[in-house]
């Protein structure tokens, strides 16, 4: 769950891709597999046959949010590290 999450993550925002520290850090690998399985759930909503609107925006706006939490939590890392 946490690569798949990492991989999502990457691909949303590219340039923050592998650190040395990111597959020791464990709020940042928490917050790949959280965000991996909200994608997944966000994925069996966009797939349903009967359609739940409301619940995939729902799934959609918290996928948004997690991956903004990881960004911004990469982010800080890397000012607090000093690698920028």
């Amino acid at each position: 769950m946490q690569k798949a999450g990492m991989a999502r993550l990457f691909l949303a925002a590219p340039e923050l891709r592998n650190h040395a520290w990111m597959p020791q850090d464990y709020v940042f690998l928490k917050l790949c597999e959280v965000y991996e399985e909200a994608c997944l759930r966000r994925d069996v909503l966009r797939c349903s046959s009967q359609k739940d609107n409301s619940a995939l925006l729902r799934s959609e706006k918290k996928c948004k949010s997690i991956e903004a939490a990881a960004i911004a939590y990469i982010r800080e890392h890397q000012k607090f590290s000093g690698i920028i």
